[in-house]
């Protein structure tokens, strides 16, 4: 006879009992508490049918005697065995916890260990480590994004702007709890407050901000108004600081590793806002690109947008000079002709480029009945996830993967844009339409933008974390989600912004950056 008891309905089904405390026909019937099962022995009874006991008790003796001490199998009640083993009596879990920890058992959330007991701003910049941090992958073929910001924390002394900085971005993210009677909304305000007086202060002593924890510092307080206060346009009055301290900080951003990937996180940010007001790049800025390995995919990305913001600057300051004092109509045709063949080889090239990418870089085309909001264990209820009524859905292999492709992809729809506009200004300053040759031009942009647009929208369920149906229990967020969710607004605010893009793109995109704002923007 086996050394284990298996309950009736176990029995009947042919299922493995899973030896946690059971819920047995007979015990519910008679009313009585199974005893569970004791962790220091290796058997448990589902029932208390003494007969059973008997005759489990005779076969034990049977097999193990003379070869073990003697030791008692006696199935003792369930009240004196609960006070032997405290550990087998009923848990009363809390439902936070339930939430919080979705992975663990009732025995083990009976008696939470230390490291779950820490206070609840501890816990917060944890959780800030998880959501806003990507380390690289594949031997560090994929990119990562802040993965260096760790160490910096650590190094820098309570009180410091990045030690505020974080902490604003860590109670944003966990804004529904609370210390006492203050709520984390307003911890994160006080917080964010701080930090920006710091800022002022580092601002006077040119030593203290060139750093690496005042550009972090920085990057983290832009991502606190745009996520936590809705602000629109990447940087906006940290530009000037972020191009200070990469002016003062030189060839030591190319020279170190962590530095090195926050001075690109920095240029990226630049670079986001060029590509919105199609601003041209600071010598700082083709400095850096021109010292890069552009061979390796992600620097070649970063080289392209560069590339893309130089010649859609030019096109702006073109077509908006109107009529400037010594440029006659020949030097005014001849620089248009010359900046649209400009653009069309770099489009050329840019095509020939990403057509050729395999592997990591190439993303999968997916279904997108998988569509559905994550029910997340930090967020107390469920927004209604945007429409997307695609046919389908691309899913990269890293998340800051699809970002650097959104980016990429945002960067080509202004530049199209921009050569529409300047074939579009060579015929007006000839007082005539554009010829048949510039229209089907024109027209071959408008779709190459459309399909563009296509793109992003395919890949910002990814970003955004929705790829996966749910179950009926939360589950943790992936790593990361936050870096996704805020790389979604730039080339969201682009295609909103665009001529060429359609109306449900535009009516997508308007969903997806109302539910970031609803959802993250502090009360």
């Amino acid at each position: 006879m086996s050394v284990v008891r298996t309950c009736l309905p176990c029995r009947v089904a042919k299922a493995k009992c899973d030896r946690v405390r059971p819920i047995c026909g007979r015990c519910t019937q008679r009313g009585l508490t199974c005893s569970g099962f004791p962790a220091d022995t290796d058997f448990m009874f589902r029932d208390e049918n003494e007969a059973s006991q008997k005759n489990s008790e005779r076969a034990r003796r049977e097999v193990r005697e003379g070869k073990a001490p003697a030791m008692s199998f006696d199935v003792l009640p369930s009240q004196v065995l609960q006070e032997q083993h405290p550990q087998a009596s009923t848990h009363v879990v809390e439902p936070g916890l339930l939430l919080q920890y979705p992975w663990l058992s009732d025995r083990a959330l009976a008696e939470v260990p230390g490291p779950l007991k820490r206070d609840v701003e501890t816990r917060a910049v944890a959780r800030f480590f998880v959501n806003w941090t990507l380390y690289p992958g594949n031997d560090g073929v994929v990119p990562g994004h802040m993965h260096d910001l760790y160490p910096l924390y650590l190094s820098a002394p309570p009180g410091s702007v990045l030690w505020l900085a974080v902490r604003a971005v860590a109670c944003a993210d966990m804004r529904h709890e609370s210390v006492g009677d203050t709520p984390f909304h307003i911890k994160a305000r006080q917080y964010y407050g701080a930090a920006l007086n710091g800022l002022r202060v580092v601002a006077h002593e040119e030593h203290r901000l060139a750093s690496d924890q005042v550009l972090a510092a920085i990057l983290l307080i832009d991502n606190f108004e745009k996520m936590y206060l809705a602000r629109i346009g990447p940087l906006g009055p940290h530009r000037d600081a972020i191009k200070h301290i990469l002016h003062s900080g030189g060839n030591d951003y190319l020279f170190n590793q962590s530095s090195f990937a926050l001075g690109c996180l920095a240029h990226k940010r630049l670079q986001a806002r060029q590509i919105l007001l199609r601003e041209e790049p600071d010598p700082e800025q083709i400095m850096w690109v021109s010292k890069l390995n552009v061979d390796q995919p992600d620097i070649h990305i970063t080289a392209d947008v560069l590339h893309m913001n130089i010649l859609f600057a030019a096109a702006k300051k073109l077509t908006e000079s109107g009529e400037e004092v010594g440029s006659s109509l020949e030097e005014k045709v001849e620089q248009s002709t010359q900046l649209a063949h400009s653009i069309q080889n770099l489009i050329a090239s840019i095509e020939s480029w990403t057509s050729a990418m395999t592997g990591l870089w190439k993303p999968e085309v997916t279904d997108p009945q998988q569509i559905a909001q994550p029910r997340e264990m930090d967020e107390p209820f469920d927004l209604p996830i945007p429409h997307f009524p695609y046919a389908r859905m691309l899913s990269y292999h890293n998340l800051w993967l699809g970002c650097l492709w959104n980016f990429h992809a945002a960067s080509q729809i202004v530049l199209r844009e921009s050569l529409v506009d300047v074939i579009n200004y060579g015929a007006t300053i000839h007082g005539r339409e554009p010829d048949r040759e510039n229209m089907e031009r024109i027209h071959t942009e408008q779709e190459a933008v459309d399909k563009l647009s296509s793109v992003i929208m395919w890949s910002i369920p990814l970003l955004l974390g929705f790829t996966r149906r749910y179950d009926s229990h939360p589950r943790s967020p992936p790593p990361g989600k936050m870096v996704g969710r805020l790389f979604c607004l730039c080339s969201m605010w682009v295609i909103q912004k665009a001529r060429f893009t359609s109306l449900e793109h535009k009516q997508t995109a308007s969903e997806v950056t109302k539910w970031i704002n609803d959802r993250y923007r502090l009360g």
